[in-house]
């Protein structure tokens, strides 16, 4: 004859883990629709300007999609029109302001890159963002140095003039 102790005791594991995992499962629901509901602000602002510079410019395959917070908030893209000319799009969402430039008004994403390289040798380049600060266009190189501190340099897009930078943070 099994004894009730048991019974109970083998009930009360059973019960035990099935609250434990539906517990973790509850958390990690929760942990998920955290960042989705988070991350969603930014995707629909990549997805305006991404809109606003297919229906407004003549910029017909989006190459990149960037987003830059600094002074202002910027989102970008890079693209191509019919003719495969790139051209760099920006749109400020709180001023409701738009710009657009050929690629041949500036430096590129890989120019910067070799420039930031040259001023600042043994930085591992994290990312590149291109956007809108103090009043102009421009790309920010965010990088992780040696020691594990991160820095970032931003740089005007029509010269490549360095105008920011910040290491060791």
């Amino acid at each position: 004859m099994i004894n009730k102790n048991k019974i109970d005791i083998r009930f009360k594991i059973k019960k035990a883990i099935i609250i434990c995992i539906s517990t973790l499962l509850l958390i990690s629901l929760i942990t998920c629709l955290f960042f989705f509901i988070s991350g969603h602000s930014k995707r629909k602002a990549a997805q305006n300007a991404i809109k606003i510079a297919l229906n407004k410019t003549p910029i017909t395959k989006i190459d990149e999609v960037y987003h830059l917070s600094r002074d202002i908030t910027s989102d970008s893209v890079s693209g191509r029109d019919k003719h495969n000319h790139r051209y760099y799009f920006v749109y400020i969402p709180s001023k409701k302001k738009a710009y657009y430039y050929s690629a041949k008004e500036g430096m590129n994403k890989a120019k910067i890159s070799s420039l930031f390289e040259y001023l600042h040798p043994n930085q591992n380049t994290y990312k590149i963002n291109f956007g809108w600060y103090k009043d102009l266009p421009v790309w920010e190189i965010s990088y992780k140095k040696n020691n594990g501190n991160y820095g970032y340099a931003i740089y005007s897009f029509k010269t490549g003039k360095e105008i920011f930078f910040v290491d060791n943070i």
